[in-house]
């Protein structure tokens, strides 16, 4: 739903039989204008602190509209007031603190650009690009999905399904190029495309990540490029097409530190450390000793953590075995909120529940998070620049 709609339904119902408000809705009333009152009405000296009011207001009013109406018309505007604007952006409302930092930072473009099919649209609402990853998030429009923009549903028989307006599908083009054509036919040098939900049900957040740090002859993204987006829906027969522009809106600091740390048959050697405000981007290099065990390192994984002990939040690894035994890994994880002036990798496995298996479901500690295993002398610490 437009907002021009919107508006029109909110137009025809404030012009039909409304009744007095019951003294209960009328006090709440009150209460919310009298805090809209404190908020645009104080004096003229304080008008240089008032950086947040905006949206303070807005929310205010949202609530005010929302307490009001759903009272008196709850069938008729239950939907379309799921229709309004939140305040902020989706990147704004992510569980990451690069898109936090891009939305605070003014990086973010808007693509404006859209696609509808039988009554739903998909439109790119905001873009990222840091020569790293590039980001971007889809908001869907419909009258009648209630459904996740991504995931599954679990049914009330216990069996997953995908709700009718679920992505089932993603492919990209990179200045008019499959990412087979652009990594020359190389499947380990083809860029890394995931996403996940937003924090609305009606939204989803993109990642595209390259493989140049995996020491293939990859192309690294250029610093500007058109990535045009197929996205497929379930139970909608055509795809939905978006054109994302993608510009490189930092300067990246990179350091090849050579540091290297050395245990269990394995050498781990840390080539470079690239960081921007949206992402840290590690490439790890892994030799095989003598005595090296091949397996010993099945499913590693990797812990980032400034001098504080604060961790960086994981976005996504990519390993490239070669043929000697040894192996590349590109790591990314989020930027650190405060600059650190040193961070140290740790190399772990993750335990299993079944304590003989290799695979299946993770043993988890008391708070749920999976058990780790650090690797005694796999730990690098390297100073930040």
């Amino acid at each position: 739903m437009n907002n021009n709609n919107l508006e029109k339904q909110l137009r025809e119902l404030g012009r039909a039989n409304t009744p007095e408000l019951p003294p209960l809705l009328r006090s709440r009333q009150d209460s919310i204008y009298a805090t809209l009152g404190t908020i645009v009405q104080d004096p003229p000296e304080k008008k240089k602190k008032r950086k947040v009011y905006p949206k303070i207001a807005a929310v205010a009013a949202a609530i005010l509209i929302s307490v009001m109406l759903t009272a008196i018309y709850p069938p008729a505007l239950a939907n379309a007031l799921k229709q309004l604007p939140w305040v902020g952006g989706i990147f704004e409302r992510a569980d990451d603190l690069g898109l936090q930092a891009a939305q605070r930072l003014g990086l973010i473009s808007r693509p404006n650009s859209s696609d509808t099919h039988d009554g739903i649209t998909l439109s790119a609402e905001e873009a990222v690009f840091d020569g790293s990853r590039l980001a971007f998030s889809v908001k869907r429009e419909a009258e009648e999905l209630d459904g996740n923009l991504t995931g599954v549903t679990v049914g009330s028989d216990g069996k997953p399904f995908l709700e009718k307006g679920t992505i089932t599908s993603a492919t990209v083009l990179i200045n008019g190029a499959t990412l087979e054509e652009y990594s020359d036919g190389l499947w380990e040098a083809m860029p890394l495309l995931t996403w996940l939900g937003g924090k609305e049900d009606n939204t989803a957040i993109f990642r595209l990540v390259d493989s140049s740090n995996l020491g293939l002859s990859a192309k690294p993204f250029p610093d500007q490029f058109v990535l045009t987006v197929t996205i497929g829906l379930e139970g909608i027969d055509e795809p939905f097409i978006l054109q994302i522009p993608a510009q490189k809106v930092t300067t990246n600091t990179i350091s090849t530190p050579d540091i290297s740390a050395q245990a269990v048959g394995w050498t781990m050697l840390l080539q470079k450390l690239e960081y921007s405000p949206l992402t840290t981007r590690l490439s790890l290099m892994f030799e095989q000793g003598a005595d090296g065990d091949p397996s010993a390192l099945n499913g590693i994984s990797f812990e980032v953590k400034d001098e504080q002990g604060v961790v960086l939040n994981f976005i996504s690894q990519k390993t490239l075995p070669s043929s000697n035994g040894s192996f590349h890994v590109d790591l990314l994880t989020e930027p650190f909120d405060k600059h650190p002036n040193r961070l140290t990798i740790r190399a772990y496995l993750n335990e299993f529940k079944d304590p003989k298996s290799k695979t299946g479901a993770f043993r988890t500690d008391s708070s749920g998070n999976p058990v780790k295993h650090y690797i005694d002398g796999l730990e690098i610490s390297v100073l930040v620049q």
